[in-house]
């Protein structure tokens, strides 16, 4: 797969559609707290494309875990994705939805969008960064930066989703214009 046109093309329809985010494959964080993650995540690969789920302890995540989420995807045609956890950091901006599929809570709107990016994280089969605008009725005025990294099931599939996330308040909404920020995608992710 060619993640740097996957994501580029992900981009495209997300500014079609005003979906307000956008994915980078190049991993230009502007939190340095992400590291943590993307060390463990290649250390417990090895010479693994990904680690697999199990790989992957509560306690490697002792100084992360309240901010971070598991999604996985419990049927591939169509897919269907299911919350296995959410960091109690992470409650207050998304909900209590451990165990839920997402049609059973996100609005349908946004399904797609959910839908398309969690298949490109598996698909790639490596970790992508993705900078959005929340739009969860009453947290609109919340920016987000996140790290997904694919993990695998026991038999070695694409099947699971782990999440750091950061979510900040934007300052205000002309102070980094939406437009900016897609201009400035590193790698013409655009």
């Amino acid at each position: 797969m060619d993640v740097i046109a996957a994501a580029r093309a992900l981009n495209r329809k997300a500014v079609q559609e005003n979906w307000h985010h956008f994915c980078d494959p190049t991993l230009a964080f502007i939190d340095p707290g992400y590291e943590h993650l993307l060390t463990l995540w290649r250390t417990k690969a090895g010479d693994r494309k990904m680690p697999s789920r199990s790989d992957i302890t509560p306690r490697d995540l002792k100084d992360i875990l309240r901010n971070v989420l598991i999604f996985e995807r419990i049927s591939e045609n169509p897919p269907v994705y299911r919350w296995r956890l959410v960091g109690t950091g992470l409650v207050n901006v998304l909900g209590e939805h451990t165990g839920k599929t997402f049609e059973e809570s996100i609005p349908p709107e946004h399904l797609p969008r959910w839908k398309e990016c969690c298949d490109l994280m598996l698909a790639s089969e490596q970790p992508l960064r993705f900078l959005g605008r929340v739009h969860i009725k009453g947290r609109e005025y919340l920016d987000a930066e996140n790290l997904y990294v694919p993990l695998a099931n026991d038999n070695g599939k694409p099947s699971f989703i782990l999440g750091q996330c950061r979510y900040t308040p934007r300052r205000s909404e002309t102070e980094d214009i939406w437009e900016n920020q897609m201009a400035s995608l590193p790698g013409g992710l655009l």
